[in-house]
C-alpha cells in the first residue's frame, strides 16, 4: 500500500513540474534567437543581452544587414512610457532617450500591468487579453503576460520579469519580433 501512495504521490509532483511556465532568465551573455518581421518580410535577427544596469543595452544583428546595440538610461529602464519606433535600424550604437525603450517595457508599465491589469505605452493603452494565447519558447510554455492594445490593433506578449520585462512577441507594430529560443 505504501508503495502505490508513494507512486501516486511521486506522478502529481510529476504532473506538476510538467504543467509550470518557464521562465528564461536574462543576464549578461544572454543570446536571444528571433524571427523579425517587417512591411511582410521575415529576418532571422540575433539579440544579445549586453547589459542590464545602466545603460542597459541589448545587441542586435541581422545577418547580410550589420550589427549594433540599442543602449537605455537606468531611467528609461524605470519608467520610458514608449517603445522605439524601429524599422531599419541604425549600425553602430544607437542611445534612447530617456523616455523609451526597446524590446523591454519599464518597470513602472509592468507593475501597473501587475496591479491594474493595464498600462498606457507609446500613448496606447494596453490591457490583458482574454482569454490569451499562450507564448511558447522550444516547445515549452513562457511564463508572459498577453496584452492588446484598446483598438486590438497591436499585441505583445510581455515576460512576468519585473527587473527585465522583456517583450517575447509582438504583432501590430512597424517591426514585429518572435523570439524562438533563449540561449
Amino acid at each position: 500500500m505504501k508503495k502505490i501512495i508513494f507512486t501516486l504521490v511521486a506522478c502529481v509532483f510529476c504532473v506538476a513540474g510538467y504543467a509550470q511556465k518557464t521562465l528564461p532568465e536574462f543576464k549578461v551573455g544572454t543570446i536571444l534567437t528571433c524571427n523579425a518581421y517587417v512591411q511582410g518580410q521575415e529576418f532571422p535577427l540575433l539579440l544579445s543581452v549586453k547589459s542590464i544596469s545602466g545603460p542597459v543595452s541589448i545587441g542586435w544583428a541581422v545577418e547580410g544587414y550589420g550589427e549594433g546595440t540599442f543602449e537605455m538610461t537606468t531611467k528609461a529602464l524605470e519608467s520610458a512610457t514608449k517603445l522605439a519606433g524601429v524599422t531599419q535600424p541604425a549600425l553602430g550604437a544607437t542611445k534612447l532617450s530617456d523616455d523609451e525603450t526597446f524590446a523591454i517595457i519599464s518597470k513602472v508599465a509592468y507593475k501597473m500591468l501587475i496591479d491594474k491589469k493595464a498600462f498606457t505605452y507609446s500613448g496606447l493603452n494596453f490591457k490583458v487579453k482574454s482569454p490569451a494565447s499562450a507564448m511558447k519558447i522550444g516547445g515549452k510554455e513562457v511564463d508572459a503576460t498577453h496584452v492588446v492594445s484598446e483598438d486590438g490593433k497591436i499585441e505583445l506578449w510581455v515576460l512576468n520579469n519585473a527587473a527585465f520585462p522583456f517583450i517575447l512577441q509582438s504583432a501590430g507594430l512597424p517591426t514585429d519580433i518572435v523570439v524562438v529560443e533563449v540561449k
